[in-house]
């Protein structure tokens, strides 16, 4: 990218790229699932640094720890984040770190990355989305 007569080079901070999944409703149903594209096509490969659950409804005390929620390459996969229960009692702009299963987990030019939300069938409170903190890669 060219600023004028100078090239911009991206450092620190400046180089990650977040992306956010789609809202899930915790309860949505018992073993219901709910898919979303992250993104897709990119025109450069990505390295995943860490992905986390912001809460945008806060959760119930019991409960929520019966949803999951799984990151894949795939619809459905699970290579990137296993399925990872949810927390509960979890207030408004609350976040949980999810453990992405191999450190450095590279996402090819052209890939995709899912996310896949199990849900509860009680009534329980709660909704959150993903935040997904990429670096771009040569």
């Amino acid at each position: 990218m060219t600023a004028g007569n100078s090239t911009y080079v991206a450092r620190g901070n400046q180089r990650f790229h977040l992306f956010r999944s789609a809202t899930f409703n915790i309860d949505n149903g018992s073993g219901t699932t709910a898919d979303d594209v992250i993104f897709s096509n990119l025109p450069f490969a990505v390295e995943i640094k860490s992905i986390k659950v912001v809460y945008v409804e806060a959760t119930d005390t019991t409960g929520a720890a019966a949803a999951t929620i799984a990151v894949g390459s795939t619809a459905g996969g699970v290579d990137v984040v296993a399925a990872a229960s949810l927390e509960a009692a979890k207030a408004v702009g609350a976040t949980t770190a999810l453990t992405v299963i191999t450190a450095g987990a590279v996402i090819a030019s052209g890939g995709a990355l899912f996310a896949r939300h199990t849900g509860v069938a009680s009534t329980e409170a709660g909704q959150y989305y993903l935040q997904v903190r990429v670096l771009p890669r040569p």
